[in-house]
């Protein structure tokens, strides 16, 4: 291998690591890899009022909303009816913060181990994705791969009924990193979550953006 190639390649490295190393895996600050008591979560989120391991909700209330609106749909009425709480694994914040110039409302759910933070799920109405889109890109770059399914069935489950949609996907090529810790992050998001239709005041149809830790347990 001539001196030349070796250059062109490790030129080709050095640039690649750059533009991951520049690519942040947090939300507001709050990044994956970082070690943060909930009340250090809460207080960097803007979160005043917040409870610690809040009351289990009664299994009948939880069977009937099930049965009505599905498991997850049920466990996302719960939340709201909670408000932001915190137990030994996860945040969750189903109001009270908000992205953009206006203000858009999201959801965030926050993951940790042990105090580690091992996942940030951020959710919004699908009617902002057109408008929250620029940011993820603006922050996170433009090096996504796009896959589009045209022909996506959502389920009411309330009803039965269906609503068909486009759904986008976007994967990054790259990921992220957290400069504090060296941690990486895989970056990806989407139009429409899930195959069934919400039922919380975040709307009946939720976009995503998920920053998950690259495990060093292997």
């Amino acid at each position: 291998m001539t001196k030349r190639l070796v250059a062109m390649l490790l030129g080709t490295f050095l640039a690649t690591a750059a533009s991951h190393a520049e690519v942040p895996c947090d939300f507001k600050g709050v990044s994956i890899g970082d070690k943060m008591t909930p009340t250090e979560l809460m207080t960097a989120l803007g979160i005043k009022k917040y409870e610690l391991n809040a009351p289990v909700t009664p299994w009948y209330k939880r069977a009937e909303l099930a049965k009505k609106y599905g498991i997850s749909a049920s466990a996302e009425i719960i939340d709201w009816e909670t408000g932001p709480s915190c137990d030994e694994t996860s945040c969750q914040i189903p109001y009270g913060v908000g992205v953009g110039n206006n203000n858009t409302p999201v959801g965030i759910f926050i993951s940790f181990r042990q105090g580690l933070i091992t996942e940030i799920d951020v959710s919004f109405n699908e009617t902002y994705w057109d408008e929250v889109l620029p940011i993820l890109q603006r922050k996170y770059g433009r090096d996504w791969a796009i896959e589009r399914d045209p022909e996506m069935a959502i389920t009411n489950l309330e009803d039965r009924g269906h609503t068909t949609v486009e759904r986008i996907t976007m994967t990054h090529h790259t990921g992220g990193r957290n400069p504090k810790t060296h941690d990486s992050c895989r970056l990806s998001a989407t139009n429409f979550d899930v195959a069934f239709q919400h039922h919380d005041p975040l709307g009946s149809f939720h976009s995503v953006f998920v920053i998950k830790l690259v495990s060093k347990n292997f």
